[in-house]
């Protein structure tokens, strides 16, 4: 016996309620004009204080990524996972073999 499948009006109906519901909290209200004329000036500061403290902790970070350890359960391991980056290079270039065996029909 087969199941029964829902139908697509339904399936429509449900994910505009649900959009309905949950797309008004996603924007900001409007500003009004006395919080533009405060914030413009505040605005392009904040945003170079931002920039400058992203790169510093971007700074920060970098060597600690290169001087990252794996955990000592998993040491001897490290074989396979200085090798796992580069497995999807190795299966693009298993897609155009395969398309070079079949004729890239």
């Amino acid at each position: 016996m087969a199941g029964r499948r829902a139908s697509p009006l339904l399936v429509i109906a449900v994910a505009a309620c649900g959009l309905w519901m949950v797309l008004p909290g996603s924007f900001v209200p409007p500003m009004s004009a006395n919080d533009r004329a405060t914030t413009s000036s505040q605005g392009a500061s904040s945003m170079e204080d931002a920039a400058k403290l992203s790169a510093l902790a971007a700074t920060l970070a970098v060597p600690q990524a290169a001087e990252a350890r794996l955990p000592d359960e998993f040491v001897a391991f490290a074989p396979i996972v200085d090798v796992l980056p580069i497995l999807p290079v190795f299966f693009l270039l298993l897609a155009f073999l395969w398309q070079a065996s079949v004729g890239f029909r």
